[in-house]
This record gives C-alpha cells, sequence and structure tokens, in this order.
C-alpha cells in the first residue's frame, strides 16, 4: 500500500463512521442510572438481610452490577458520559472512591494510553511485557509472567490495579503534569470517604460484616476489570505507520449479544472506540460493521473478533506471548 492509498483508506475510514458519531447524553446517563439503581438497591438488600447467606448473595450481586456501573467511568474519561467534562468526572469520582479506584489519575493515564497503544511500550495500560523485560528480569518475575492472567484475575485484582494506577501516576507526572492535582484529589477524596465510613462502621461494631462485604466486592470487581484489561490488549501488538491503524488491530474485539455491549458500555468493539473514541458506545456496533465493510474494499485484514469473553479469556490464558522487536508485522506498507 502506497502513501496515497493509505490516505485514501484513512479518508474512507473517517467517511465510514461519520454517521455514527451523533452523542444522546440520554442514552449513556440511562445506562449509568439503571445499573446504579441495580448496585445500591442490592448492597441495601446485603445490609438488611441477617442471615449470613443472603448478606454474601446480595452482596455478590450488586459487586456485579458496582463492576459494570465502573465501566461507566470510562465513558466520563472520554466525556460520553453527560458531555460535560466537569460533571463526568465527578461522577466517576462518586462512584470509584468507595472501592479506592482513583479515577482521576486513571483519566490523565488514560489519554497516554490512546496515544501509545500498540507502539510505544511506554503505554501505562500496557499489560503484555516485551521480551527485554522478560530476559532482564529475575525468576521470579519470569514465572509472573508466565502465570499472569491467572495471578492478575484471580489474586492482585483490583488490589493490583489500584496499586498499580497510583505507581504509574506518579512515574508519570512529569509527563503529564495534570497527574498532581488528580493524584492529590483522588487521595484526599478516598481518604475522607473511608474515614467517614470508617466511624460509621466503628460506631456500630459491624468490622467483620464491613470487611466481609468489601472484600467480596473488592475481589468480584478485580476479576472483572483485570478480565477486560487483559482482553482489551494482551497479545495484541501490532504497530503500524499509520495511527489510525494502529489502533484497529492493536485492540481485540469481543463478540457479544447487544445486552452485553450495553452493560460493558461498547468495550467488546474496542478496537473500534480506540480508533474513533468520539463513538458513542451504543453505535460501535454498527461502526465496526461499516469499518469492515472499508477494510475488505481495500484488501486490508479483516477485524478479527473473539467468540465471547470466557471463552475468550479461558483461550488466551493458557499461553504467554511476548512483545518481540520487529515483531506482529501484520502489514508491508511502503509509503515512498
Amino acid at each position: 500500500m502506497t502513501s496515497t492509498q493509505l490516505r485514501v483508506l484513512q479518508k474512507e475510514l473517517h467517511q465510514a463512521i461519520a454517521p455514527f458519531c451523533n452523542f444522546d447524553c440520554k442514552i449513556s446517563f440511562s445506562r449509568f442510572v439503571i445499573i446504579g439503581i441495580v448496585c445500591l438497591g442490592s448492597t441495601i438488600m446485603a445490609w438488611h438481610c441477617h442471615q449470613q447467606w443472603g448478606f454474601i448473595l446480595w452482596t455478590v450481586v450488586g459487586a456485579i452490577s458496582y463492576g459494570f456501573w465502573l465501566v461507566c467511568t470510562h465513558d466520563a474519561v472520554h466525556q460520553t458520559l453527560t458531555g460535560k467534562r466537569q460533571i463526568d468526572l465527578w461522577l466517576a469520582r462518586l462512584i470509584s472512591w468507595p472501592i479506592w479506584w482513583p479515577v482521576g489519575i486513571y483519566s490523565e493515564l488514560h489519554w497516554l494510553h490512546h496515544s501509545r497503544n500498540g507502539k510505544n511500550l511506554r503505554d501505562p495500560e500496557r499489560v503484555q511485557w516485551s521480551q527485554t523485560e522478560y530476559e532482564q528480569s529475575p525468576p521470579i518475575l519470569r514465572w509472573y509472567v508466565r502465570h499472569q492472567w491467572t495471578w492478575n484475575i484471580l489474586v492482585a485484582g483490583s488490589f493490583g490495579l489500584i496499586g498499580n494506577a497510583f505507581v504509574k501516576g506518579w512515574h508519570y507526572r512529569q509527563e503529564r503534569p495534570q497527574l498532581h492535582r488528580q493524584m492529590a484529589l483522588d487521595l484526599l477524596g478516598i481518604i475522607l470517604l473511608h474515614s467517614g465510613l470508617f466511624i460509621l462502621v466503628g460506631y456500630y461494631g459491624i468490622w467483620g460484616k464491613y470487611f466481609l462485604f468489601w472484600l467480596i466486592v473488592e475481589w468480584v470487581v478485580g476479576v472483572m476489570m483485570q478480565t477486560r484489561a487483559h482482553l482489551e490488549h494482551y497479545d495484541c501488538w501490532y504497530p503500524h505507520e499509520s495511527p489510525l491503524l494502529t489502533q484497529l488491530y492493536s485492540t481485540r474485539n469481543v463478540n457479544g449479544s447487544l445486552w452485553v455491549n450495553w452493560l460493558m458500555g461498547g468495550l467488546p468493539y474496542h478496537s473500534i472506540h480506540h480508533a474513533f473514541p468520539a463513538i458513542p458506545f451504543d453505535q460501535l456496533p454498527q461502526a465496526y460493521q461499516a469499518i469492515q465493510v472499508v477494510l475488505q474494499k481495500h484488501d486490508q485484514i479483516s477485524l478479527e473478533i473473539e467468540r465471547g469473553y470466557w471463552q475468550s479469556t479461558i483461550k488466551n490464558s493458557q499461553v504467554y506471548s511476548l512483545i518481540k522487536p520487529g515483531d506482529k508485522k501484520l502489514f508491508n506498507t511502503d509509503l515512498n
């Protein structure tokens, strides 16, 4: 493909997705409200149960819905929740701080992620190790890399994500000066919120129930978020001279029903979101089909889509993969 052909391809891709960029905040915000009601309702039911089995059951239901509710913070970061940046971010903070998630830090790192995914090892959300990193690591870290999926999803969970966000926030603070403010705000909000909760728990003397509740919630949400993070980008390192095609091919899509797409905020069509982040979640499936038509017209490789979240997780977790220098070349583009 010559540089001229590449420009034509990119132009037609932009034209193909143009009809799907109309944002309706009623659709995204209603999703936020509905999932929130289910989450809060389940939590209230859990705390009103006198039998432990009922408490645990309703807590699990609340934790699953909480995981889907947290996905809405991704919309907030991209300003596709209400369409107003400050309102979106404060709504994201209100639902993230209870689980200790520093969404402000995440919001800044996520922009670096979008600009570096698939082409720059300094992507703060990169989950796949490079061959060089692996070879230079001690044996214990090599063991971790070989069992990364199992460890991160079932053991590290949300605690691993939270710790990693703070570490990466500190690491990239010079490149993204806004991280200083976001780190301070997240820490202050989390500390104040949980200080108030600790006072209430101490007053009523329900420490055991409180810690069991949060242990369940943190583990369930951690499984959901770690699975999502690995499925979206692990073993998807396809650099291309075109940033647009890099995003399309360096991200995994997962097949799911319209219901799954609604719960996950369009994230099953993650490559489309990466290439065109302005497309609202409800229009990503249509945009995916339109992009496939353009790629086929220009004899480009069609975007792959995995069978489903559980099937894809099981399949991809059985092997480990490393980013190798000069590897993963899907393209042969002559830009001269």
